[in-house]
C-alpha cells in the first residue's frame, strides 16, 4: 500500500509540474477546452510529427474544462478524442486555442485561434449541395493543384487512399513536393504504397499458415503444390454477397478442378463458432481457414483486405495472376489460363515516351476490369478473355491520350502517333467497325440526332444501342421519353455495361413517380427493446425521415452530420427522424448512435440484410431514406447532404 501511495504522489507531482509549465509566446500551443454535457472523463490529444512518430497526451475533464500545452515548432496534424470515442481534427501551431466540444452532439464543435485548423476545414468539408463523389473529385484535384501543401498527404490518407490501387497511389505521391513530402502522413502513405506493391499483379502472394475447421495447419505455399492456379477467397458466412459469390465459385470449381484449379477460403467472420457451424452445414469442397480479428487479423492486414468478398488468383508458384476478380469473369479468366481463346490488343504509337498504359474493360452487369502494362519504344500489348462484346478504354501516358472502342475476343491492331493522335487507326474489331459506320452515317445526315433515334428504335437489340442513348440522345430526351426508349432495349443491348447505367438511372426516375403513395408500416425494437410502430411514431409529427443505415456503412456515417443539422433546425417544427439500422452487432450500433449524436428514435432487429425492412422496401444498398408526412404519404426519397436541408427549407420556410 505504501509503494502504491508513493507512486501516486510522484505522478501527481509530475502532473502538477507539467501543468504549471509556461511556454514563451510564439514557441508552443495552449489548448483551452470546454466539454458540454459531460461532467467527467478524459480528452486525448494524439499528435502526428513529421518524422513519423506519434505522441499521445491525456487531460482530465474537470468541471467541464481541459487544458493542453506544449512547445512546438512545426505545423502538426492532431486528433482530439473525448472519452476514447469521438475524434476531432485540429492542426497544432504556436497559438492559443479555444475549443468547445459537445459530448452528446458530435456536430457541435468549434475551434478558435488556429488559422491552420480553419484552413483545413475550409479545404476539406463538402461544399453546399456537393455529393460524396463530387467531394472526392474536388479533393483529388486540390491535391494535384497544390503539390507542395502539407495538407496533401493528410487529404489522401483521410479521404482518397482507401479506394486507390498501387499505381494510383504511386503516381499521386510522386507529384508531391517539399514540404508536402515532409509530413507524417506522407511517410505512412509511402509505407502503404510498398504494401500495395507487394500484393500487386506479378508479385508473389504473401505466405500464411492458418488452421482449418479440423484444426489442421494449412500453409499457402504447401497448398499450391500439384495445382496450376488457386483462388484465395476472403469471405464471411455472415455476408450475403460472399455467400452468393461462393455459389458461383463452386460452379467454376466443379468445371476446372480437373484442370488444376483449386480454392482456399479465408473466413473473416467475427464468431469462430458460427464459421465452424456453417462449414459443417454447407460442406464446401475446398479448404477453409479462419483467423480471429476480422479486419485487424494478421491475414487481413497482410493482404490489405478492406471489404469482402475479395479474392486473389495465384499460380502454382504463388505469383499473383489477378485480384478482386468478379464473378462471372472468373470463368473467362480460367478459360484464358487453359489457353482456350481470348483477345489480343497490339498498339504501335510513334513519338510516345516509355511509360504506363491502362486498359479498362466495361463488362456486363456494370462490371469494370482494369489492366496495366508498359509502352516501350511506342509498342504495347494486352491479352485476355472477355465474356461478351464490351467497350475497351485505353489510356496512354500522354496528355489527352484516352480513346475507346468496341471489341470481342479479337486480334486488334492500333496504330497512331502523338502528333496526329486523332488520326489513329483501330483494325480487327468488326463490332467497332459497325458502330463507327452507324455514327458516321448519322453525322452526315440532315438530322443526326433523329437518325440515331431512328436506328435505336429499329435496332433495340444491338450492342451499341445503350451507348448511342447515353452518349448522344439522353441529354435531349424528356424523362418519359428516355424511360420509354430504354424499356425497348433487349437482347445484346441488355448485356452491355452502358445498359446497366441507363437502367439504374431510369429506376431512379421511376422512384420519383412513386411519390405520394403510402409508406409500408413496420414495427421494430428500439435500443431499449421497446417496439416502435412506424404509423404510431409519425402520427403526431409534421414530417418524418426514415433513414436506413448501419454503423459499418461509411457513406451512411458521412450523412450523419446532415441529419443532425436537419433535426436541430426543424425539430421544433414537428420534423423528426426514425433511424432504421441494418446492424448485427448491438454494441457497435449503440456506439455509432452515441458517436454521431443521433438523438432521435433508432430501431433495429439486428439481422443485417435479413432484416424485415430489407424485404419490405427492397433494399439493395444503403444509405437510403424516405420522407413521409403524418399520414404516412411519401413526399420525397433519398435526399442526400444539403438536399435534405433545402427540401425542409422549402416546406417550413415557404
Amino acid at each position: 500500500m505504501t509503494k502504491k501511495l508513493f507512486f501516486l504522489f510522484f505522478a501527481l507531482i509530475i502532473s502538477a509540474i507539467s501543468f504549471s509549465q509556461t511556454i514563451p509566446f510564439g514557441q508552443g500551443y495552449v489548448i483551452n477546452g470546454e466539454v458540454l454535457n459531460s461532467f467527467k472523463g478524459f480528452v486525448t490529444l494524439r499528435s502526428y510529427f513529421n518524422d513519423g512518430n506519434e505522441r499521445v497526451d491525456t487531460a482530465q475533464i474537470y468541471e467541464g474544462k481541459f487544458v493542453f500545452r506544449s512547445p512546438i515548432k512545426d505545423i502538426v496534424p492532431a486528433l482530439l478524442t473525448v472519452n476514447g470515442l469521438r475524434e476531432y481534427r485540429i492542426y497544432l501551431e504556436p497559438t492559443t486555442y479555444t475549443i468547445k466540444l459537445d459530448a452528446k452532439n458530435a456536430s457541435n464543435f468549434s475551434v478558435k485561434g488556429s488559422p491552420w485548423t480553419d484552413n483545413w476545414y475550409k479545404t476539406t468539408l463538402p461544399l453546399e449541395k456537393e455529393d460524396f463523389d463530387v467531394h472526392l473529385r474536388r479533393l483529388d484535384n486540390w491535391v494535384i493543384n497544390n503539390p507542395t501543401h502539407i495538407f496533401c498527404s493528410d487529404i489522401i490518407a483521410s479521404f482518397l487512399a482507401y479506394k486507390w490501387d498501387y499505381e494510383e497511389l504511386y503516381k499521386t505521391l510522386n507529384t508531391l513536393k517539399k514540404p508536402a513530402t515532409q509530413t507524417y502522413f506522407y511517410l505512412k502513405l509511402r509505407e502503404r504504397e510498398k504494401s500495395l506493391n507487394s500484393i500487386d499483379i506479378g508479385k508473389k502472394a504473401p505466405d500464411f499458415t492458418l488452421k482449418n475447421s479440423n484444426n489442421k495447419n494449412i500453409n499457402l505455399y504447401s497448398f499450391l503444390k500439384g495445382k496450376k492456379f488457386v483462388l484465395i477467397n476472403f469471405f464471411a458466412f455472415e455476408d450475403r454477397t460472399s455467400m452468393e459469390e461462393n455459389d458461383e465459385i463452386l460452379k467454376n470449381y466443379k468445371k476446372y478442378s480437373s484442370k488444376g484449379f483449386d480454392v482456399i477460403g479465408i473466413s473473416l467472420d467475427e464468431d469462430e463458432t458460427i464459421w465452424r457451424k456453417e462449414i459443417k452445414k454447407i460442406k464446401l469442397p475446398w479448404e477453409n481457414v479462419f483467423e480471429k480479428g476480422v479486419w485487424q487479423s494478421g491475414i487481413a492486414k497482410k493482404y490489405m483486405v478492406k471489404a469482402i468478398p475479395y479474392n486473389i488468383l495465384v499460380d502454382d508458384k504463388g505469383i499473383i495472376i489477378d485480384k478482386n476478380i468478379r464473378i462471372p469473369q472468373l470463368q473467362y479468366k480460367l478459360e484464358e489460363l487453359t489457353n482456350t481463346y481470348g483477345y489480343q490488343i497490339t498498339g504501335n504509337f510513334t513519338n510516345v515516351d516509355d511509360g504506363d498504359v491502362k486498359l479498362t474493360l466495361l463488362l456486363e452487369n456494370g462490371e469494370k476490369k482494369v489492366f496495366n502494362t508498359k509502352i516501350v519504344n511506342g509498342k504495347f500489348q494486352f491479352k485476355g478473355v472477355v465474356p461478351f462484346v464490351c467497350v475497351a478504354q485505353i489510356q496512354l501516358p500522354i496528355h489527352n491520350g484516352d480513346f475507346s472502342f468496341f471489341m470481342e475476343n479479337d486480334k486488334i491492331t492500333i496504330n497512331g502517333s502523338k502528333q496526329e493522335f486523332e488520326k489513329m487507326t483501330i483494325q480487327g474489331s468488326k463490332k467497332n467497325d459497325l458502330y463507327a459506320k452507324v455514327v458516321n452515317q448519322c453525322n452526315n445526315s440532315a438530322n443526326p440526332l433523329q437518325c440515331l433515334m431512328d436506328d435505336v428504335s429499329k435496332n433495340p437489340n444491338t450492342f451499341y444501342a445503350p451507348l448511342v442513348i447515353s452518349s448522344y440522345l439522353a441529354p435531349y430526351l424528356k424523362d418519359n421519353e428516355l424511360i420509354d426508349v430504354v424499356s425497348q432495349l433487349n437482347g445484346e443491348a441488355k448485356k452491355m455495361y452502358q445498359y446497366n447505367l441507363l437502367k439504374q438511372y431510369v429506376e431512379d426516375l421511376q422512384k420519383k413517380d412513386k411519390i405520394g403513395e403510402k409508406v409500408i408500416n413496420f414495427s421494430l425494437p428500439n435500443k431499449d427493446g421497446i417496439d416502435v410502430d412506424l404509423y404510431s411514431y409519425i402520427k403526431d409529427k409534421s414530417y418524418v425521415l426514415i433513414d436506413f443505415w448501419a454503423s459499418w456503412c461509411v457513406p451512411c456515417r458521412r450523412e450523419s452530420k446532415y441529419l443532425v443539422e436537419a433535426y436541430n433546425k426543424y425539430a421544433k417544427n414537428g420534423f423528426s427522424i426514425l433511424g432504421v439500422s441494418l446492424d448485427k452487432d448491438r454494441t457497435k450500433w449503440l456506439k455509432a448512435i452515441n458517436d454521431d449524436g443521433l438523438i432521435w428514435e433508432n430501431v433495429s432487429d439486428l439481422l443485417q440484410w435479413n432484416s424485415i425492412v430489407v424485404k419490405l422496401f427492397h433494399l439493395e444498398s444503403i444509405p437510403q431514406n424516405i420522407v413521409v408526412d403524418s399520414s404516412g404519404n411519401i413526399v420525397a426519397r433519398n435526399l442526400r447532404g444539403n438536399n435534405l436541408i433545402d427540401f425542409l427549407d422549402q416546406i417550413y420556410l415557404k
